[in-house]
C-alpha cells in the first residue's frame, strides 16, 4: 500500500530509535510503500540547517528519506499543505506525528495514519 511520509514522521522514527513502519505493517496487515514529496524533502533540508539535537535529528530523517521513493511535488507550498492536496488527489493515507495535520486530514475525509509519541499507531480510513 503507498503511503504518503510527513517530516514528523521522519522525525519520530529518528528520536525513537525504532522501525515504526514496521508497526505500520503489523497494524495494516500489508506492505507498505513510503513516498516521501519533495516539500517534505525541502522541509527537513531547511530543518537540518538549524543547530542543536533537532537539526541533527533532521539530517538524519533528511538521509532516511533520501532513501525511500521520491514523489514530485512543489516546494514552493508548505509540506502539510501538499501532502493533502497529495492525498486527495491519489487517495493515499498519509503518515504523520503531528496531531494538527492529522485532524485536518480527518476533518477532509483523507486517509491518514496516526502515530502518537507515544508509538502507537492509529489507522484513519
Amino acid at each position: 500500500m503507498p503511503v504518503l511520509i510527513d517530516t514528523s514522521f521522519l522525525l519520530l522514527i529518528v528520536e525513537s530509535g525504532r522501525d515504526i513502519l514496521q508497526l505500520i505493517e503489523e497494524k495494516l496487515g500489508e506492505p507498505v510503500v513510503p513516498l516521501v514529496p519533495d516539500s517534505v524533502i525541502g522541509e527537513l533540508k531547511r530543518l537540518s540547517a538549524r543547530e542543536g539535537r533537532r537539526g541533527r535529528a533532521a539530517k538524519l530523517a533528511l538521509s532516511m528519506a533520501e532513501r525511500m521513493r521520491r514523489l514530485e511535488s512543489s516546494q514552493e507550498v508548505e509540506a502539510d499543505e501538499e501532502l493533502v492536496r497529495l492525498a486527495s488527489r491519489t487517495g493515499y493515507a498519509v503518515v504523520t506525528a503531528d496531531s494538527s495535520l492529522q485532524k485536518r486530514l480527518r476533518r477532509q475525509g483523507l486517509k491518514c495514519i496516526y502515530v502518537s509519541r507515544g508509538l502507537e499507531v492509529h489507522i484513519l480510513m
